[in-house]
């Protein structure tokens, strides 16, 4: 009992009797089996969200059948990467892949970042949720900018392992959307769903178009510290927006 509570659960207690001796041997043994699982499913849904917003949710602390946050989403999508697939060894692409949404994701989690999903070649992230945090606005565009860091430093190996060589565009904006536990019965991800989430992924499409990496939306701009160096860009067309959608870049 004392090796179980120090959290080694590989110990089993030697049963050799049928008596009330043996039973609690057994019943410890069984315990001791239901630890293990418990954390192995800990340290597997820890590698798809950060410690902290694993033990939110697992404590019940989180609702996920709906709720509304105050977010920033954040996409990010690699450029011209159809045709490098179609030119590429699948292995490679693959290996280029998991390099990729490795760094990256890290950059998300050290900001406070939740990595909802991998579209393919793209991020899905939120910052503010399912953690509300006040300074999600810069978390993001802290992320943001790490992001292009490691995409420098990542294409650097990429020179020295004669591989093809990445570039991304980012997307952000800042608004409110509905957070839940969206899916099936048999199978739920945590998502966030509204215009908020639209708008990030239009400014992303967005940055090709204008020669940025990195767009964030007028109402990201104005929860940003002044001093950030941006440059505001010409208001630009997005579907599902009647009006033009003032964006700003990276300085």
């Amino acid at each position: 009992m004392k090796v179980v509570r120090n959290g080694n659960f590989d110990k089993k207690v030697q049963v050799r009797s049928n008596d009330e001796i043996g039973y609690t041997g057994d019943v410890i043994n069984e315990m001791n089996e239901g630890l293990k699982e418990r954390e192995f499913i800990l340290e597997a849904f820890g590698k798809y969200v950060t410690q902290e917003v694993r033990d939110e949710i697992l404590s019940g602390r989180i609702p996920l059948d709906g709720e509304m946050k105050d977010v920033t989403i954040l996409f990010a999508d690699l450029r011209n990467f159809t045709p490098m697939t179609e030119s590429s060894d699948p292995k490679l692409v693959v290996k280029i892949m998991n390099s990729y949404f490795e760094k990256m994701s890290d950059v998300i989690h050290q900001e406070g970042g939740l990595v909802l999903q991998f579209l393919g070649d793209e991020i899905y992230a939120v910052f503010g949720a399912p953690i509300a945090r006040g300074d999600h606005p810069e978390r993001a565009y802290r992320a943001a900018t790490a992001m292009n860091k490691r995409l420098m430093e990542l294409n650097e190996m990429f020179v020295e392992r004669g591989w093809p060589l990445l570039r991304h565009g980012i997307g952000i904006h800042t608004g409110e959307a509905v957070a839940a536990n969206i899916g099936s019965p048999d199978r739920l991800s945590y998502l966030l769903v509204g215009d908020t989430v639209n708008l990030a992924s239009r400014l992303q499409g967005l940055t090709k178009d204008v020669g940025e990496d990195i767009i964030i939306s007028k109402s990201t701009r104005s929860r940003l510290q002044q001093d950030i160096p941006l440059k505001k860009l010409a208001a630009a067309r997005v579907k599902g927006k009647n009006e033009p959608v003032e964006i700003f870049a990276a300085a």
